[in-house]
């Protein structure tokens, strides 16, 4: 009798082989998940403000537990991650500032998953220069005052007086800070560019202003900006303004004593035998109107290959001159020695040149004698200081003079019987330089509280297509023996500053009007 042999018994081995089989294979390898990815972009490279704005992208994470934002490798935010792109600003409270003003920014977000995963995107690098205020232009290409600048009054009441073209006309402008939308203009009656110069207001009282350009003419503006007076149609080379609203201006030969209203009081051609050209604007000196005299720096005539350097000294009332000194006599060269008074007129300061150096000497006015070691004449004379001196500034109340040359600045101690009269206070005896080939242009004193704060504005070397380039850069200083208080550079345009009535610093940065914080504010985060 057959046998059955149940399916089953045949099914049973073959399973347990492919069991078997199993066992003896390796196991796949565990899935790793991707890293997250996480980007950064700085909205402005250059930004000049309150903060510097970002965008973060993040992708990868189902929930992320962290977004942070990093300086140099330093968490500066932790960003409350919404959604990509997720808007963040760094505020000036936020970012050090210990590797200088402005600050150069190298910034990474970073990342990290609610299941530990994390990552760091590539730097991208800023420059971020804090500011109190920014005034933007309300045209793509206008901007908010002209290239060139004084201001009158002080914070929301402060007004920018410039002149500009509008196709052949030259026109004035007054932009007042709180409401730039309306200039005032009035159109000038000789053309505008880099040399035209608008005085200070003297006196206060007053507030007559005088605008001039190099051998075109000069006028007066009123306290109102209504119209102005007293147009002179001449070959004006300086304007000084007296102590009433007066202007003596020098023509070649010269000096004419002209009142706001067009009236000439007096002709002065005490200099045009052989006194000598002028060298720089005059000084009136402080005093009543009735006494007071103003003192000029004349480069003398030609004597056996030497210049003669010397101080007129003339009455204000009536132009009459009352004495000329001869100061110093020096190579006859192309380079026009710098000179400078003291605010009280009675000290003249010389730079002289050599093949690698310059000398400053300080001297007395009245003196006899030539200002020569051992003279009575003679207060100082500073060591070599390299370079080529291109001007002497008096600032901060008289006590500093800054002796500049193309791309180094000394600041000078002229405090008399300081301890250090007649040397350089800057820190660590290192002066305050351009940056690359850059030449200092321009300077600028601080005034009132700020009165030791001190800006160059640097600019290219002219050549003969530009031979008045524009600032592109500022550095500051708010007291000599502190040394570089910020600098600044604009890529790829201008800039220039001037000081309102409160001696604080505005800067036309490219289009924009900017307000920097206060000295003391910069100093505080250094």
């Amino acid at each position: 009798m057959a046998t059955f042999i149940p399916t089953r018994a045949f099914v049973r081995p073959a399973l347990l082989l492919s069991f078997l089989a199993l066992a003896c294979e390796n196991p796949p390898p565990p899935t790793t998940p991707d890293l997250p990815q996480v980007s950064i972009l700085v909205i402005e490279p250059n930004t000049v403000g309150k903060s510097v704005k970002l965008s973060l992208s993040v992708s990868g994470c189902a929930q992320v537990q962290s977004l942070e934002v990093l300086d140099n490798n330093e968490v500066v935010k932790r960003v409350s991650y919404g959604s990509t792109p997720t808007l963040v600003e760094l505020g000036v409270n936020e970012l050090r500032f210990t590797r200088g003003i402005s600050a150069s920014l190298s910034l990474t977000a970073r990342v990290t998953c609610d299941d530990g995963r994390a990552n760091v995107s590539q730097a991208q690098s800023a420059t971020f220069f804090p500011v109190e205020e920014v005034v933007e232009p309300q045209e793509a290409n206008s901007q908010v005052v002209t290239d060139y600048f004084v201001v009158e009054g002080s914070g929301a009441n402060a007004a920018f007086i410039g002149c500009g073209r509008e196709g052949n006309k030259s026109i004035l402008y007054r932009v007042k800070k709180s409401d730039p939308l309306h200039p005032d203009a009035l159109e000038m009656p000789f053309p505008c560019d880099v040399t035209t110069t608008i005085t200070d207001r003297k006196p206060a009282g007053t507030g007559w202003r005088w605008v001039w350009t190099r051998d075109k003419g000069a006028f007066a503006i009123a306290p109102d900006f209504k119209g102005y007076t007293g147009q002179i149609d001449k070959r004006v080379e300086f304007v000084t303004v007296g102590p009433d609203g007066d202007a003596l201006l020098y023509e070649p030969g010269s000096i004419v004593r002209w009142t706001p209203a067009g009236k000439q009081k007096w002709i002065s051609q005490a200099f045009s035998v052989d006194g000598g050209e002028l060298l720089a604007e005059p000084l009136v000196r402080p005093g009543s109107l009735e006494t007071t005299t103003f003192v000029v720096p004349l480069l003398g005539d030609f004597r056996t290959g030497n210049n003669i350097i010397r101080v007129g000294v003339l009455k204000y009332l009536d132009g009459v001159l009352q004495n000329v000194q001869d100061i110093e006599s020096v190579p006859a060269n192309d380079l026009v020695p710098p000179v400078a008074f003291d605010p009280a007129g009675t000290v003249f300061y010389l730079a002289t040149q050599g093949e690698k150096a310059a000398n400053v000497r300080a001297c007395k006015i009245g003196g006899t004698d030539l200002c020569r070691a051992g003279s009575g004449t003679r207060l100082w004379m500073t060591d070599d200081l390299p370079g080529i001196m291109a001007g002497l500034v008096s600032y901060d109340n008289g006590t500093r003079l800054a002796a500049i040359s193309t791309n180094r600045t000394w600041l000078l101690d002229v405090k008399s019987g300081s301890a250090s009269e007649g040397k350089p206070v800057n820190k660590d005896q290192q002066p305050l330089t351009t940056n690359g080939a850059l030449i200092t242009r321009y300077a600028q004193q601080g005034s009132g509280s700020y009165s030791s704060s001190f800006y160059l504005l640097n600019s290219a070397v002219p050549t003969t297509n530009n031979p008045m380039p524009y600032p592109v850069e500022i550095v500051a200083t708010d007291a000599a023996e502190k040394g570089e208080l910020y600098r600044y550079q604009v890529p790829g345009g201008s800039l220039f500053g001037a000081v309102d009535d409160a001696g604080e610093l505005w800067l036309r940065i490219g289009p924009r009007l900017v307000k920097p914080f206060s000295p003391t504010w910069y100093r505080e985060r250094r």
